[in-house]
């Protein structure tokens, strides 16, 4: 059982460490998109950069990492929910964190939302319209930005009552706020919930701080 269980962690990183967008946008482009945009490979830079072809195929490719561990968990460890967490993780990290780039990666946010969808609808459903209203009124303030990722596991505790549910929410919370300290803000930089001059003071502020 645990030899089983360390195999598909590992096989859960390895698929998730495989980078769609940086695939796509080389193959519709020729372009290097750890070098375009903000360097992010992921959804919202693949967009930009590579194009609605490119973005497209990487949201498929991104969603699968989010239900692919669930389904393989649904069936090797069917009375082992737990489980599944840990393998959806496993492939968040992969990510966010691609051996196959030599560390980088994307910021995992796509496969998560699916992963969410399926695993806690109810807190998905709640925090995307809070997180989109909170990144709306942060006009680019980083503390007020951060608070999205502190309502993860508090959400999934108050909906689920379940203790691997609420691990799950923290090491997510924890391992998104890496990405958002090690990668640029590709909504910020590219103006989604952003108005011009807040996209101006967040470069200066990246400036200040790089």
């Amino acid at each position: 059982m645990v030899d089983k269980v360390i195999l598909y962690s590992i096989l859960s990183y390895l698929y998730g460490a495989l980078p769609y967008a940086y695939v796509f946008t080389y193959l519709f482009t020729g372009k290097n998109l750890s070098k375009e945009g903000t360097g992010t490979i992921g959804v919202t830079n693949t967009f930009k950069v590579g194009g609605y072809r490119a973005g497209t195929l990487t949201v498929i490719g991104e969603l699968s990492k989010g239900l692919l561990p669930i389904y393989c968990a649904h069936r090797l460890f069917p009375e082992h929910p737990t489980l599944t967490l840990l393998l959806v993780y496993c492939s968040l990290v992969g990510t966010s964190f691609s051996i196959f780039l030599k560390g980088k990666g994307g910021k995992a946010s796509t496969a998560a939302m699916w992963a969410l969808l399926i695993l806690s609808w109810k807190s998905l459903l709640i925090l995307l319209p809070l997180w989109a209203v909170i990144l709306t009124i942060s006009r680019g303030n980083i503390l007020i930005k951060r608070i999205p990722l502190l309502l993860i596991p508090i959400v999934l505790f108050s909906i689920e009552r379940d203790w691997s549910f609420t691990v799950f929410g923290i090491l997510t919370s924890v391992l998104f706020s890496l990405n958002r300290y090690r990668r640029k803000d590709d909504f910020a930089h590219y103006g989604i919930f952003h108005h011009k001059s807040d996209v101006e003071c967040t470069g200066d502020a990246h400036t200040l701080h790089s």
